[in-house]
């Protein structure tokens, strides 16, 4: 029967650090937000028509390049002030705000989807968006 709660104890522990570590490598780490991210699908399934770069800086500031591919090729940039908290990440821009709910978020990768609505592949892009790291 000792052995038995050994053992029970054990897990737990193991599942405990395990569940730790996951929160700790995750959705609590803004730091991890600082930098430059390129905004990335898998082309197999879904044709990106441009190139979209997002900069975070420790200040709250982002900005945001946009270059389209199509027509003339018009390219735009957008500043913005960020928040980040308890997983969603909020941009606001003069009088706009958009919020996001990170679903993922790793040194070098992130989802977000647009706080309201739910993923889906036509969504991609607009409420669903998919960063890289940039390594430059």
């Amino acid at each position: 029967m000792k052995k038995w709660i050994f053992i029970l104890a054990a897990l737990a522990m193991t599942l405990s650090g395990c569940m730790k570590d996951s929160l700790e490598k995750g959705l609590n780490r803004k730091e991890w937000l600082i930098g430059s991210w390129y905004e990335h699908y898998d082309p197999t399934v879904f044709s990106f028509d441009g190139a979209s770069v997002v900069t975070f800086s420790a200040d709250g500031a982002a900005l945001w390049h946009t270059a389209s591919f199509l027509g003339e090729g018009s390219s735009s940039d957008q500043e913005y002030r960020y928040t980040y908290e308890k997983g969603v990440l909020t941009l606001v821009s003069g009088t706009e705000t958009e919020a996001y709910e990170v679903i993922f978020l790793s040194k070098d990768e992130m989802a977000w989807q647009r706080v309201g609505t739910t993923y889906s592949r036509g969504s991609w892009a607009s409420d669903y968006k998919h960063f890289l790291r940039s390594k430059d």
